[in-house]
């Protein structure tokens, strides 16, 4: 059953990149790949999916070496070729694709859930691009401090399963986005998702609250838990006891304001909002809101569950560290866009394989004894040797070699496991 997870959705993933439908939409115009080509444009999917972090001729003649040897016998092809190539390509073909693979992951099923929900975390992180003036006018810049000095810099927002380990949705925005207008992107893009057939409760770091996001929460029907800073709201900062329900009225001024970001809301409305202080371990009072009753969310859950939010910092910190998101094969945007939600998409790939080999790794040990109650597979292993076996996957034609490739794949990963050590952190270092 867990093998399938895999080998079903790569397959669905393969179907969708040989599809005519697919290419149509994800050119730039209707000309483009419409000749037969040396590379071709599932090709060229495959080649973008495994040159992320480089593009020199040497990487190009390994690919055709590997997977095309007898056109690489016959024919030649260059870093220009497919440097003009890939301009033909919208980004949001890989968005497609990590949509179709996040579906039908939820599809199969027996996906986590916490108190019954679909726990999503939404947070943002700033990316370091290529400093050509193209970019700096494209995605935007932070200036040095020494004088007139420029970096070009973009802005990231992810929305994020933390119990199966998935991003639903990934945007790249300029440096100047507002992070909370990315996360109503990428929530707005989850409402075009079929239901999973539980409701999606989503967690947001203190930068966040805000009566505009919680006007738009409220309306699309996502329930929410957010900590809350110490200047937010008098009303949710001047509480007095642990649990507490409070209605923030709206003044004029409020009003006014939230107009201001076109949000209308009539003064004299309230704001009704469940306001919990939790203390941590470190004795600092933690303010958390929330528009999930007591019923729903037992107050001596909040905490945990809050908790659970750093599953998303994990994540950024493997896309940045493991997956090196910041280290494009190509400086022009568009490019940089592929890269991104090209690595995005392999990124899923990666967990859904993790939670099959960790699968089949508790069902091989357990008669074992060991010295730890639990192991995993390396991740940092697994992303490093996942890339040609997936494209060889990807590749393959025939399904019972994709599978044969696949198990041994997952083989491989046994080899390379770690034991789990509870209460570990890793604070990101966000930047300015």
């Amino acid at each position: 059953e867990y093998e399938k997870k895999t080998t079903i959705i790569l397959a669905r993933a393969v179907s969708m990149m040989k599809n005519v439908s697919f290419l149509q939409k994800v050119r730039r115009k209707q000309t483009d790949f419409t000749r037969n080509r040396k590379v071709g444009f599932f090709t060229l999917l495959c080649l973008i999916l495994r040159m992320i972090r480089k593009s020199t001729q040497l990487e190009l003649d390994e690919f055709r070496r590997q997977f095309m040897p007898e056109e690489f016998e016959a024919t030649t092809y260059t870093k220009a070729s497919f440097s003009e190539a890939r301009q033909k390509l919208l980004p949001e073909a890989f968005t497609l694709l990590n949509d179709e693979v996040v579906q039908q992951y939820y599809e199969i099923g027996g996906f986590k859930t916490f108190l019954g929900f679909r726990l999503l975390a939404i947070d943002g992180s700033v990316l370091e691009v290529p400093n050509t003036k193209e970019n700096q006018e494209a995605f935007g810049y932070v200036t040095t401090q020494v004088k007139d000095f420029q970096l070009a810099r973009a802005r990231t927002s992810l929305l994020f399963d933390v119990e199966n380990n998935l991003t639903l949705h990934a945007s790249l925005g300029k440096f100047a986005d507002s992070e909370k207008n990315l996360a109503k992107q990428n929530l707005d893009h989850l409402l075009t998702f079929p239901s999973p057939g539980v409701r999606d409760l989503v967690l947001f770091d203190r930068g966040y609250p805000s009566l505009d996001l919680l006007q738009y929460l409220e309306q699309k029907g996502f329930a929410y838990l957010m900590r809350s800073s110490h200047q937010f709201l008098k009303e949710v900062v001047g509480t007095t006891t642990p649990d507490e329900i409070v209605h923030v009225m709206v003044t004029k001024k409020r009003a006014e304001k939230l107009a201001a970001k076109n949000v209308v809301v009539r003064a004299g409305e309230a704001f009704v909002i469940r306001v919990l202080k939790v203390m941590l371990t470190t004795g600092e009072e933690e303010i958390l809101i929330t528009n999930l009753s007591s019923d729903e969310l037992p107050y001596e859950a909040s905490r945990e569950l809050y908790n659970k939010r750093w599953g998303i910092e994990t994540r950024f910190n493997e896309l940045k560290n493991k997956f090196e998101i910041e280290n494009f094969s190509a400086q022009k945007p568009l490019s940089i866009e592929q890269d991104f939600l090209a690595t995005i998409f392999l990124s899923n790939i990666a967990s859904i394989m993790e939670e099959d080999a960790d699968t089949e790794l508790k069902e091989s040990q357990r008669t074992q004894t060991l010295k730890y109650d639990e192991y995993r597979i390396n991740k940092a292993i697994l992303i490093g040797k996942m890339r040609d076996p997936l494209i060889a996957i990807l590749l393959e034609d025939k399904p019972r070699k994709r599978a044969k490739r696949y198990r041994q794949l997952m083989a491989e990963l046994q080899r390379h496991i770690v034991a789990v050590v509870p209460d570990r952190s890793f604070p990101r270092k966000k930047q300015p």
